[in-house]
């Protein structure tokens, strides 16, 4: 694997910038919450919002990026389960070559 993509590079930074960013999200909401003007009251709201979520999907993309190998392993395991049926009444040699 090589050393940029390695998981446990990939999640401290990813994990403190959503943490980061979710705080001046809630920082945002808590200002516009506490002003009186009207319209800006609301753009600081939509902002923080925005800053939240962002900040939601940044520590998410962490923790994929450091269980990334577990993840795939077990979503292979899984859809190897899944038995793909063709037609029931089809006999399962009907598509082997007849010489």
């Amino acid at each position: 694997m090589n050393s940029s993509t390695n998981p446990s590079k990939l999640f401290r930074p990813l994990l403190v910038a959503g943490i980061i960013i979710l705080a001046f999200g809630i920082t945002c909401i808590w200002i516009g919450a506490n002003l009186d003007l009207r319209e800006e009251s609301a753009g600081f709201t939509i902002i923080g919002w925005r800053f939240l979520i962002s900040g939601l999907v940044s520590i998410i993309f962490a923790y994929v990026a450091k269980y990334f190998e577990f993840i795939s392993s077990y979503t292979r395991y899984m859809l190897k389960q899944i038995k793909y049926w063709r037609n029931p009444k089809e006999n399962r040699f009907n598509d082997w070559y007849k010489p």
